[in-house]
């Protein structure tokens, strides 16, 4: 460890160092090198610090005046650190209880100075919050308590519905729990429980032309299901990188089922009219989201540089693809509902509407459940 000849000037320049680099991170959230190079700038300057509270432990008071004239003068309360503008304005910062000791004036005021400065930010910008993971460093090195014991792991991680981890995948867990861990349990008796309506309703009566289209149509529902359950909770980028290879796996099984069934549909049409019921202009509006669904997924993860021009911007439709792929489902359940109403299954195959109503609330309430918020943008 190195022996710092005038630690009060060191202590003052390394903190002048780590405001610098809080900066830094505040004005170039977008720019992912200069980021990770000011995070290690800021680790370094931590060690530096912890090394010269070390020192400094025979005499706490050396350096605190110093530092106190400095955080507390006028250009630093000008240029400190701020969150960036929101839609709405600017984030406030909430005040915090000092931790007061009672046995010095001078160091509560330091204290409440460092912590507005660097473990008080409430915004979700990125900039303050990749500040507000460093926390915990700075409580360590200047005594300032933790103002947010929640990581912003665990606040990425919180589903709409449980606890933060609760549909998050484990390091050791393997993929395949991920079909039945948190709410997909629920979600898998509703799938199953409308696929099995559907094919009873089939197989009891003498298969026809027509019984391949809802027999394939209930198949892809059932994939589609299966693929969004598979990637939810997933976390790791080895996580996420098998979790997408079986998902899109399951979806390119699952387009071609129903690309069969329109095909399907349409030959068993033939000269009549269409788009005379409901279930059939649901189902075509369905169709068309489906494909937009694929193309949307095929690009963003393919070909994102040879179309969109950067990998950054395929990333940036990933939550628009979450969107797109939820309402998709809701529509499917949604055309299988009208479908009960037909002349051919109030007639023949007697498919209950409750059922596939019941069965419906479970797929949405399971799956619903398990997104994670942060995902979606919000």
């Amino acid at each position: 460890m190195s022996t710092y000849q005038n630690p009060s000037n060191e202590r003052v320049a390394l903190y002048a160092a780590l405001q610098e680099q809080t900066d830094l991170l505040n004005e170039h959230p977008e720019e992912a090198e200069i980021i990770t190079q000011a995070m290690k700038d800021i680790e370094e300057i931590n060690e530096l610090l912890a090394a010269l509270e070390q020192e400094e432990a025979h005499d706490p008071q050396l350096c605190l005046s110093p530092i106190l004239e400095t955080l507390t003068s006028p250009q630093l309360q000008t240029d400190g650190p701020s969150c960036p503008p929101t839609p709405g304005g600017y984030a406030d910062d909430s005040d915090a209880d000092t931790d007061a000791n009672g046995s010095d004036r001078d160091e509560d005021e330091l204290n409440d100075h460092l912590r507005e400065r660097f473990c008080n930010h409430e915004c979700d910008h990125e900039s303050c919050r990749l500040a507000n993971e460093h926390c915990d460093i700075m409580a360590s090195a200047t005594g300032v308590p933790q103002e947010h014991p929640q990581t912003i792991e665990a606040r990425e991680d919180e589903p709409l519905l449980g606890g933060p981890g609760a549909v998050t995948q484990g390091d050791s867990d393997p993929i395949y729990r991920n079909l039945i861990k948190g709410t997909a349990s629920v979600a898998q008796c509703g799938i199953f429980l409308l696929t099995a309506l559907i094919w009873a309703g089939i197989f009891s009566h003498p298969l026809i032309f027509f019984s391949a289209h809802p027999l394939l149509n209930s198949s892809a529902i059932l994939l589609q299901v299966q693929a969004a359950l598979i990637l939810q909770p997933t976390t790791t980028p080895q996580q996420k990188l098998l979790g997408t290879r079986i998902h899109y796996s399951l979806q390119a099984i699952s387009l071609a089922a129903f690309a069969t069934a329109f095909i399907i549909i349409e030959i068993n049409k033939g000269d009549h009219s269409r788009l005379t019921s409901p279930h059939s202009v649901f189902g075509l509006i369905t169709y068309i989201c489906i494909i937009l669904q694929a193309l949307l997924g095929l690009v963003q993860y393919f070909f994102p540089v040879t179309i969109l021009g950067s990998a950054d911007a395929g990333k940036r439709l990933y939550k628009y693809h979450r969107h797109l792929g939820y309402t998709v489902l809701v529509l499917e359940l949604a055309t299988v509902a009208a479908a009960t109403q037909t002349t051919y299954n109030v007639n023949v195959l007697h498919i209950p509407l409750w059922g596939v109503l019941v069965a419906a609330v479970l797929v949405v309430a399971g799956v619903g459940a398990r997104i994670k918020k942060h995902r979606l943008g919000y």
